[in-house]
């Protein structure tokens, strides 16, 4: 490490490789105007936020740790519960936040009211409502991925410094002139903002082929892009201040504003983030005092800086209104989702026996407590977002469709699930569509009235309709796969009706008949939207109605009934099978970190189809198989364990093996032949690839690591929040150090750490990884 190029008084240190290698991106710089110096804005922002980080991350681990009930704990916050005001530097109570949303809702001047971006305006090239389509995400390193980006018809993009590319992490073996990705992303950035690939082809050798790479489409046809930071729990190891790693959410945002931001605007775009991760108004407090103060540094008018956030933790939606009001300058919309959405509600319920979640693979996004979930993000911004009765200020933003497609040359010929996944992705964006449907009228109806589509289009009923779901997120970059998403999302609202109407038109996968992509709604697809109340019983479209009658107090929005249809643990089976499923979606996505890989396409078995894994996927799994081993919870139906068996597939898992009666508990023992028969597949996998003399993409002495680290993590009386955070330590660790870190990380209480580490009994590593691991800070309750 070595000080920065700018002032030695601020200790601002940058690793030697990463300033050698990407110096463009650090030193001086002129912005919009002003002289700028990276390092010193890094120093100076992190002294000013790492109190505040510190203290929000140690109220999660409090929360976490509480054991007072889930309803108690997890509850709305107090009416007389106050937050500052970034704006006034006053405070005001949760009731006062609340009354001020709904007066902006029902129209009223007061002094509470408040609405989002009532001081900027929303730029029209990001505005949530005037691009409707998906949100493609993905890293920018290497190159080409960057390259498919911007080619991609999917009108925004997400360049992911979080999920996909956590910054410190090199698996053990990775040799050491590979550059760190975040920061070749940031690079890459830079250079294609400044036009320096504009025209020229990126050669790259894959499977052992040249293959050259463009950016097909002119600049003003890119997709907007909004850099997805790392949350307020992730830090820099390569940027120190003052002796301590940097929060990722200040070195990010630095870099991309101070090295993007003047190249971007003279392509008429602007700097812009997507948040994750966010749990509270405290939190949400450290964002917008980053943003502010590099708005202050580089002369923009505060909330220049749009945001939008991943609403992706139940912990944040108690607490909501607060968090929108906090960000209320400059949010532009709140994105649902599945995986990380899920892992926190299993989270939330995890020392509740009675609260241990069905099987995960069959909560999607249309079980009832999900579809709650996104009507309550959706009345939300409405509420938030309303200027002169229209929805204008905000709007909020669906989640990802995770299944993906085959490419024609698989070995197995599995292409021909193709159609399936489509399907799939036409379904999941109609049905957040048609959820975005909002009709307000101007008088009361009757009881139980539920005015369709097409009677508020004919003007029957008198109101305002607001289409609010018009933007969602993509994994898969592949045109046919993005077309099939983009079409429910960008047609005119008087279509829709139509499109679920069509002539059914199907494809053969394997004798059975798959909707096309272009079919109107199957038996079965029909029937589960009107299960859930979005159509009626005669198939119309029915808009949510949004009375004002209903929601004109604060305690109204926030009921205990909307509580409990949001956070209530949905019914369902806790079945062998599917436990079996989610210990193979673990181990095959933490075999992929531990080689370096981050947004791993894993082939599931039971969909047949493949599915992309990231961070959050593992959540949710290990966060379950851990809440079922901690409770020794039952199995609710008789199946069978499973055993590997060869198909025209592949290697899957599907043999059934010993019965598994319902009502017999999962415990360590039953645990212990999960473990051992996806030990079985692992190896007949390997085998099947040396058969076939399939190339080794991966270094398989990775499998027996992850199945030690699962088989520790899973059997441990100790939660961990962030899963994936061990197969960071152990996949960086040499052989020797993996069973003491992992001790350390499971086992032994910090106080014993510390000894052992100073007798020289554990590594001198233990320490900063159990800390690492668990958000432990220096100073902070323990």
């Amino acid at each position: 490490m070595r000080p920065g190029h700018g002032d030695r008084s601020i200790a601002c240190m940058i690793r030697e490789d990463i300033l050698k290698q990407f110096p463009d991106l650090f030193g001086t710089k002129t912005v919009n105007g002003r002289q700028v110096n990276v390092e010193d804005t890094i120093a100076t922002l992190t002294r000013e936020v790492r109190p505040a980080i510190a203290a929000a991350l140690t109220a999660r681990r409090t929360l976490l740790e509480s054991t007072a009930p889930v309803r108690e704990k997890y509850a709305w916050p107090r009416w007389d519960e106050s937050f500052e005001d970034p704006v006034s530097g006053r405070t005001w109570t949760f009731r006062q936040i609340v009354q001020g949303l709904v007066d902006n809702f029902l129209g009223k001047e007061t002094p509470w009211r408040w609405r989002l971006n009532d001081e900027t305006p929303i730029p029209e090239h990001v505005h949530p409502s005037r691009n409707p389509g998906l949100e493609l995400t993905g890293p920018w390193s290497p190159l080409d991925m960057a390259f498919n980006a911007l080619n991609s018809p999917a009108p925004m993009n997400m360049p992911d410094f979080e999920d996909a590319s956590p910054p410190h992490f090199q698996p053990d073996g990775t040799p050491s002139n590979q550059p760190v990705g975040v920061f070749a992303a940031l690079e890459n950035a830079k250079q294609i903002h400044e036009g320096r690939w504009t025209g020229r082809p990126y050669e790259v050798v894959k499977k052992g082929k040249t293959r050259a790479y463009r950016i097909d489409k002119a600049p003003d046809r890119w997709p907007t892009r909004l850099a997805r930071p790392p949350s307020i729990h992730v830090q820099y190891d390569h940027v120190e201040v003052d002796g301590a790693p940097a929060p990722g959410l200040v070195v990010i945002t630095t870099l991309w504003t101070f090295n993007n931001l003047d190249a971007l605007a003279r392509a008429g775009s602007g700097v812009y983030f997507y948040i994750p991760k966010l749990q509270s108004p405290r939190e949400a407090l450290v964002v917008e005092r980053i943003l502010s103060r590099l708005e202050g540094l580089v002369g923009l008018p505060a909330g220049t800086l749009k945001v939008k956030m991943l609403y992706e933790e139940g912990n944040a939606g108690r607490c909501l209104p607060a968090i929108l009001w906090v960000l209320r300058r400059r949010l532009l919309g709140t994105n649902v989702g599945r995986w990380d959405y899920l892992g926190s509600l299993i989270e939330m319920w995890k020392d509740d026996p009675k609260g241990v979640f069905p099987d995960p693979q069959t909560i999607g996004m249309a079980t009832p407590n999900m579809i709650a979930y996104q009507r309550y993000n959706a009345l939300l911004m409405l509420m938030a977002g309303l200027k002169d009765g229209v929805l204008e200020n905000a709007a909020p933003i669906g989640g990802m469709a995770a299944v993906m497609i085959y490419q024609p040359g698989d070995p197995y010929g599995r292409s021909r699930y193709n159609p399936l996944a489509l399907r799939a992705m036409v379904i999941d964006k109609l049905r957040e569509r048609i959820l975005g449907l909002m009709f307000v009228p101007d008088a009361p109806l009757p009881p139980g009235a539920a005015p369709t589509l097409e009677d508020v289009l004919a003007g029957r009923v008198k109101g305002r309709l607001h289409d609010a779901y018009r933007q969602s997120w993509v994994a898969s970059p592949e045109p046919e796969y993005v077309a099939a998403g983009n079409a429910p999302l960008r047609a005119a609202v008087g279509e829709l009706q139509g499109i679920l109407d069509a002539p059914r038109a199907t494809a053969d996968v394997k004798g059975k008949p798959v909707p096309t992509v272009a079919s109107g709604l199957s038996e079965a697809e029909r029937t589960l939207l009107q299960s859930r109340g979005l159509l009626d019983a005669k198939g119309r479209i029915t808009p949510s109605v949004v009375a004002r009658e209903a929601l004109d107090a604060p305690e109204k929005l926030l009921s205990q009934e909307r509580w409990d249809a949001i956070y209530t643990p949905p019914k369902g089976d806790v079945t062998i099978e599917h436990v079996q499923h989610a210990f193979y979606m673990a181990a095959n996505y933490g075999f992929q970190i531990l080689n370096g890989n981050f947004a791993a396409a894993i082939d599931d078995y039971e969909l047949k189809l493949r599915f992309m894994n990231d961070l959050a996927t593992y959540r949710i799994n290990v966060s379950w198989l851990w809440s079922l081993v901690h409770h020794q919870a039952a199995i609710t139906k008789d199946g069978h364990l499973q055993r590997q068996v060869l198909t025209e597939d592949g290697v899957v898992i599907g043999a059934n093996a010993e019965d598994v009666k319902a009502g017999t508990r999962f415990t360590p023992e039953l645990f212990g032949m999960v473990w051992a028969y996806h030990d079985e597949w692992t190896n007949a996998f390997f085998a099947e690839q040396d058969r076939r003399g399939d190339p080794a993409r991966f270094d398989r002495t990775k499998a027996p690591v992850i199945m030690e680290l699962l088989r520790r993590q899973l059997l441990s009386p100790r939660y961990i929040q962030h899963s994936a955070r061990v197969l960071f330590v152990i996949g960086q660790a040499s052989a020797r150090d993996r069973g003491p870190l992992l001790d350390a990380i499971f086992d032994l209480p910090r106080p014993e750490i510390v000894a052992r580490v100073r007798d020289g009994k554990l590594p001198p590593g233990a320490l900063a990884a159990h800390d690492y691991v668990l958000d432990v800070f220096e100073g902070a309750p323990r």
